[in-house]
């Protein structure tokens, strides 16, 4: 059992250890040549490769609101959230560390507000501010999240998790890049706020807490389509929760009734 966590651990650190490289490092290294389609590729493609290749290790969470969001789903112990968290955070720094270093042998080359940071405001690539970047983690989290929950469903062709998780971080990265150069994975921020300097730091706040808000959403959204419950989730101890699942239900089912009724009547 040991043996298999360190393995899991391992996992998680050259996953996400790859997806800094590949991602925020073409930003950094090769950024004007390949452009914003580039970037995107490259974060895609490493989700996808690093899928195939230790998937069956971890599972290949490699983001903790990812990680947050199978526990929510109670598809991940909630033992091993801080196992997994840890060992994110730590694959992400040595990521940037290894694109600090190449970075560092180009002549004049500043890593401060330069290396792939997420931001608003000033350090928006687009010039959006804080709202924008809030509404965009929260929003394509949940999109990554709801395409992660649908290859846990036991229909779902095992072999094409990496090619739908990996051709969604794609999309959600040519949408959103402009606007806070797209994080939806706290661990992705962190192993470049550390190199990209004091502003970044200031700003790594919110791409730690919103990810993990649009985590939950994406689990409701799942929730909303698949046939599993809301008390099938930790979500469903929540007797809040379940009452206004429950008013909601009662509103679309007197609506549907009504639209009937209008049908019906000669």
């Amino acid at each position: 059992m040991i043996d298999r966590g360190l393995k899991a651990f391992a996992a998680e650190v050259i996953g996400t250890m790859v997806l800094m490289m590949a991602g925020p490092g073409s930003a950094v290294l090769h950024g004007k040549g390949i452009g914003t389609l580039g970037i995107a590729l490259n974060f895609g493609l490493a989700l996808a490769v690093m899928a195939f290749v230790i998937g069956r290790a971890s599972g290949c969470h490699i983001n903790p609101a990812v990680t947050i969001a199978l526990w929510l789903a109670r598809k991940v112990k909630g033992a091993d959230v801080p196992f997994y968290i840890v060992a994110q955070l730590c694959g992400a720094f040595l990521g940037g560390l290894v694109i600090w270093i190449i970075a560092k042998s180009h002549t004049g080359f500043d890593a401060t507000n330069n290396f792939a940071a997420n931001g608003w405001g000033k350090h928006s690539p687009g010039g959006y501010g804080i709202w924008g970047a809030i509404l965009v983690e929260v929003v394509f989290t949940a999109v990554l999240v709801f395409s992660v929950l649908a290859t846990t469903h036991p229909r779902f062709p095992a072999m094409m998790a990496p090619v739908l998780v990996g051709g969604t971080l794609t999309l959600i990265h040519l949408v959103t890049i402009p606007i806070d150069n797209t994080s939806v994975n706290p661990a992705r921020s962190f192993g470049a706020a550390v190199f990209a300097g004091p502003d970044a730091l200031k700003q790594l706040w919110l791409f730690l807490v919103f990810p993990v808000v649009g985590s939950v959403v994406g689990l409701l959204a799942w929730l909303a389509v698949d046939d599993s419950r809301l008390e099938d989730t930790i979500l469903g101890e929540s007797e809040l929760l379940r009452d206004a699942r429950d008013k909601a239900t009662e509103v679309v089912t007197k609506a549907a009734d009504a639209a009937g009724d209008g049908l019906e009547a000669p």
